[in-house]
């Protein structure tokens, strides 16, 4: 269950990278999508709160209460955040602004990054699905086995059965994402106690785009269609 064998922060951090490696034995290792998993980044706090998760090639998610107020800002411009690829190379991305979501009406709570540059081929970003489609597709009965892969700031997944379950809901644990297990691969569809991905996501991550005078074609979320799978 633990994600990283090492993940710490040298002296010098965060002008230096932090030293990260996978845990190869770990229960989502090799799964396609891991390498999205950020291990830190500079606003992060205590370490593992409030993780980044990348969902396109220059967006990363976080959790939106908590990150200021709700809009478009520049507040975060040069954070640092650092992902590691599949052969424990630490590669870093800079954040150029965010939009942060906490309109309770319109129940969202995110933020969302924009990196100054592509993230390389080596760090693959999450596809996604929506909330409404795992309830439907995936029917969660009274005693039965469901798993669900929930990252935590200790560096620990759980995949919420007897046995192999930590404690996913502290206090900074806000925004560690919700993972449907697919073969071979993690499915992102929400964060904890914040919001998933939505057309509305996406229109802010165009929105971010064209500030920077990017395509956002370019940046599209990845939807995994279910529709093979029976409703229940």
């Amino acid at each position: 269950m633990t994600i990283w064998t090492v993940r710490s922060h040298p002296e010098g951090w965060p002008a230096e990278a932090p030293i990260v490696q996978w845990n190869t034995n770990c229960l989502i290792w090799g799964m396609r999508g891991l390498t999205a998993l950020s291990p830190c980044w500079e606003d992060e706090g205590s370490s593992g709160q409030a993780p980044i998760t990348a969902l396109t090639k220059r967006h990363g998610y976080a959790r939106g209460h908590g990150m200021g107020a709700d809009g478009f800002h520049e507040s975060r411009r040069g954070r640092k955040v650092w992902f590691v690829t599949s052969d424990d190379v630490v590669v870093q991305a800079t954040i150029s602004r965010e939009v942060v979501r906490t309109r309770q009406d319109a129940r969202a709570d995110y933020t969302i990054v924009l990196f100054s540059k592509d993230l390389p081929d080596s760090i693959q970003p999450l596809r996604v699905v929506s909330v409404s489609d795992v309830g439907a597709k995936y029917f969660n009965a009274p005693r039965a086995p469901w798993p669900i892969f929930k990252t935590e700031q200790g560096g620990n997944v759980s995949p919420e059965l007897p046995g192999f379950s930590v404690d996913t809901w502290k206090g900074g644990d806000s925004g560690s994402p919700n993972l449907l297990p697919m073969p071979n691969e993690l499915i992102f569809f929400g964060g904890r106690a914040t919001s998933g991905p939505s057309p509305e996501m996406q229109a802010a991550m165009d929105a971010l785009c064209r500030m920077e005078h990017l395509d956002p074609k370019k940046y599209q979320l990845q939807w995994v269609d279910l529709s093979r799978f029976p409703s229940y």
